[in-house]
């Protein structure tokens, strides 16, 4: 992780989507708190704590292997995000919301939709 979520600075936010872009499980994994929950709400998947984190990271890097992700607008305000974004080349288009605590990402909550633009 190259620099901590800090209150209302959302630059950090192209820093941890450079991770996922990177597909080092490590260096995204860094960015959650022990504690974290990642929900994928779309699929109703849920991984809690750092270790079903990192699985779920490993499982989402094999699913699009190359995947990167297009920020289009981050608002962070003290301990709570939003991000909009839009994961190619697959062109998926979705939204983050999520907090931090003490500098990583404790919840994340990714909703998109996969259907075709018209």
């Amino acid at each position: 992780m190259s620099d901590k979520p800090t209150a209302n600075d959302a630059s950090w936010v192209k820093r941890y989507y450079a991770d996922w872009d990177s597909g080092d499980a490590e260096a995204i994994s860094a960015w959650f708190d022990d504690d974290v929950v990642l929900e994928d709400v779309p699929t109703g998947h849920i991984a809690t704590g750092a270790s079903e984190a990192r699985a779920f990271v490993d499982g989402a890097l094999k699913l699009a292997p190359g995947a990167n992700y297009e920020v289009l607008a981050a608002l962070v305000s003290g301990e709570q995000f939003a991000v909009e974004w839009v994961m190619q080349p697959a062109g998926l288009h979705g939204a983050s919301v999520g907090t931090v605590r003490n500098g990583k990402v404790l919840t994340n909550r990714d909703f998109w939709d996969a259907s075709p633009k018209k």
